[in-house]
């Protein structure tokens, strides 16, 4: 999603919702499964936080992305703050994220349109 909290997708995929991301553009995005935080995570409470260390790394379109935050924030409930790579054409392109030697599955895709 975009930083203002609209849909990142085609313009046509939710019409007058979803814009597409932009080179350079910080997007959000969201996940879960990367494991423990930098704070302790309480069990049974509804809030959660902290921080992963090593920061992972994530690719759009096969170019590394700078990740400007990746934390926990809900319960099972990580963000990661990505600056789209400047250099990326306009498509939809592929997205993994590699943590501890595990990679996200192939298919994730983000719209980009300068």
């Amino acid at each position: 999603m975009h930083l203002n909290g609209s849909l990142i997708g085609p313009a046509t995929l939710y019409p007058g919702f979803s814009t597409p991301a932009q080179p350079g553009e910080t997007m959000v995005i969201f996940a879960n499964g990367f494991g423990s935080t930098s704070t302790p995570i309480v069990l049974g409470s509804s809030l959660q936080s902290g921080l992963l260390s090593p920061t992972p790394v994530i690719n759009i379109g096969g170019k590394g992305a700078q990740v400007t935050f990746a934390g926990l924030v809900a319960p099972g409930e990580f963000q990661f703050n990505v600056v789209v790579p400047s250099s990326l054409a306009n498509a939809d392109q592929p997205v993994t994220a590699m943590y501890n030697g595990l990679t996200t599955q192939a298919g994730t895709l983000f719209t980009v349109h300068q």
